[in-house]
């Protein structure tokens, strides 16, 4: 048993996509000598762990979602030398590394769903999820369940000349893995210790709420559900000793992370797995304030920003889980639209505010910050021309549902436009070069965005205004002061449709932050626990004096405060 030192609650973890961080060969892929090239001014930042998205072998479907290979490197982005590399590299900068998890599915190209296909009688059979087909009252085959995937329709998939299907959550290309078979966990765990072996600290584990399935498996006759079956797949009925077993075969043996991407978690499970005595996961990915401007989660179904349950979302964990568990803090990742182009914020007006505000309100708060790339320098949506510059096959998916919908055309791309995952995956704009300074020339995988002239790193870092520096003061700030680190939190006017108001405390000192979350001036009455003579300002992305600390103060749009109180 390995001792866990808790690495995590201090960290600052930045997220690469490799596909879109940096390319090294000018092939157009971003590798993995790109990334290299890089971590010094990850380091710079003030982050201290490396999350990848999946390296591993792929066809790509889901651009490495689909896994072919739990033990390889993809070629597109270099050797198992090269990971090895970069895994010394990161360490000799004191950077954890953490890798992706993708266990709910594989790749149809992987070689256990091959033999599965190749041979009923393969043990790899009972490593997915075959059921027969039933027959309609007209005698038409139809799939086991009416379950449908979250990215292309039904969830099952026929096999070929037979009627049977397989189970798919996800694209008919990701069939969903069967965890009732030990022998499934026994590999899972083995994943784990290989990874762990060379010196992988930690992992996020993708979707891993959906590992349990409720059997036997049956039709979901709710008449209102949006999405069939999830009452079925969602926090089963083995979630908790799955994670449980994988902690104790593997991830206990060594000093190590795991932070879970929940799928509409129930609340009293989300509670649990990250809960210390479960012995289940570190933390979890809590999305309420990322569906603050979209319906049900829905990213390419726009809905008018709710501020009170953006607060809700980013708040309430921080408030439930203190002293239990742990919390992640995060407003993008590979899967969400540029958060500056969100929720409501006039993004050509207030970039620069915004960037830092939002920084501010989310990073000051109690959990671990999770910061992806481009977000530290204020990257924003892409303005797609045409379905073809997008290459996520839910874009595709969506598109023509919408238009199924009879949706208007320029109307669907135009809400697919400003949702869609595609926005986090073009190149990291690095410079006013030929393509951003991803590389020297050849096409990228994705398109760059236009706007990479004005906004890029070497641009952003010779601005009097750059975000780059300002999350550069902001982290080196929460990391110096526990109160910031481990302090409790209390939210303040969680109805008010302007501000977000919230403490942190510990020992004795308190901090108050406060934001103005629109494009319009906005009052803020000061809490009444608080005295106006015992406040300073710490820390401010817009400029503002102690001497305009007042009962009622006028915050500018996108303004946000660090006020220190004195120690009494």
């Amino acid at each position: 048993m390995s001792v866990r030192t808790g690495w995590y609650r201090n960290a600052v973890i930045y997220q690469i996509y490799p596909l879109s961080f940096m390319d090294s060969n000018n092939d157009g892929i971003g590798d993995i000598p790109g990334i290299i090239s890089k971590l010094d001014y990850i380091k710079d930042l003030g982050a201290t762990a490396i999350w990848f998205s999946p390296l591993y072998p792929s066809p790509w479907e889901d651009y490495g979602y689909d896994v072919a290979d739990y033990r390889g490197i993809h070629p597109a982005f270099g050797t198992m030398e090269d990971f090895e590399q970069l895994v010394a590299e990161c360490h000799a900068r004191g950077l954890r590394v953490i890798m992706d998890a993708v266990f709910n599915h594989t790749s149809d190209k992987h070689e256990w769903f091959r033999a599965a296909l190749a041979d009923k009688d393969s043990k790899y059979r009972d490593y997915y999820i075959f059921r027969e087909g039933r027959r309609d009252k007209e005698g038409e085959l139809i799939p086991p369940t009416n379950w449908t995937s979250s990215f292309t329709g039904p969830a099952w998939e026929r096999v070929p000349g037979t009627d049977e299907y397989y189970l798919h959550l996800f694209a008919p290309g990701q069939p969903d893995l069967n965890w009732e078979n030990p022998e499934v966990r026994a590999e899972m765990a083995d994943i784990l210790r290989f990874w762990m072996d060379k010196g992988v600290d930690g992992f996020r584990f993708d979707v891993f709420n959906l590992f349990s399935k409720t059997y036997p498996l049956r039709d979901d006759k709710r008449p209102a559900a949006f999405q069939k079956g999830t009452n079925y797949y969602v926090d089963g009925p083995r979630m908790h000793e799955f994670l449980k077993e994988l902690n104790e075969n593997a991830l206990s043996l060594y000093d190590s992370f795991t932070v879970g991407e929940s799928y509409i978690p129930d609340e009293e499970h989300a509670h649990r797995y990250i809960m210390e005595e479960s012995g289940e996961l570190d933390m979890i990915f809590d999305f309420e304030h990322l569906t603050s401007d979209n319906l049900f989660g829905l990213k390419m179904i726009p809905k008018p920003f709710r501020l009170r349950q953006f607060k809700r979302g980013l708040l309430g964990p921080q408030i439930r889980y203190h002293g239990t568990g742990w919390n992640a803090l995060v407003l993008e990742n590979h899967d969400v639209a540029r958060s500056v182009s969100r929720f409501g914020i006039n993004t050509k007006k207030f970039r620069y505010e915004a960037a830092t505000f939002l920084a501010m309100v989310t990073f000051l708060g109690w959990g671990t910050p999770f910061i992806y790339q481009g977000e530290e320098i204020g990257m924003t949506n892409t303005r797609f021309k045409n379905l073809e510059q997008m290459k996520d096959p839910v874009s595709r998916f969506v598109f023509d549902t919408m238009r199924k919908l009879r949706i208007p055309a320029k109307a669907a791309f135009a809400m697919l436009r400003a949702g869609a995952r595609d926005n986090a995956r073009t190149p990291m704009q690095w410079d006013s070069t030929v393509n951003a300074g991803f590389n020297t020339g050849a096409a990228p995988w994705q398109c760059v965005n236009p706007d990479y002239r004005k906004i890029n790193v070497k641009r952003d870092l010779e601005s009097e205004k750059s975000v780059y520096r300002f999350y550069q003061r902001l982290l080196a700030l929460r990391m110096s002061d526990e109160v910031l680190l481990s302090g409790d939190t209390v939210e303040y006017y969680p109805d008010d449709r302007q501000i977000i108001a919230y403490s942190r405390t510990l020992g004795g000192r308190r901090y108050l932050i406060v934001g103005n979350f629109s494009g319009v001036r906005a009052d803020f009455i000061m809490p009444g626990d608080f005295e106006l003579d015992e406040l300073s300002i710490k820390f401010t992305n817009l400029d503002r004096t102690d001497t305009e600390i007042e009962e009622i103060m006028q915050m500018k749009p996108y303004e946000a405060l660090l006020l220190e109180e004195k120690r009494k």
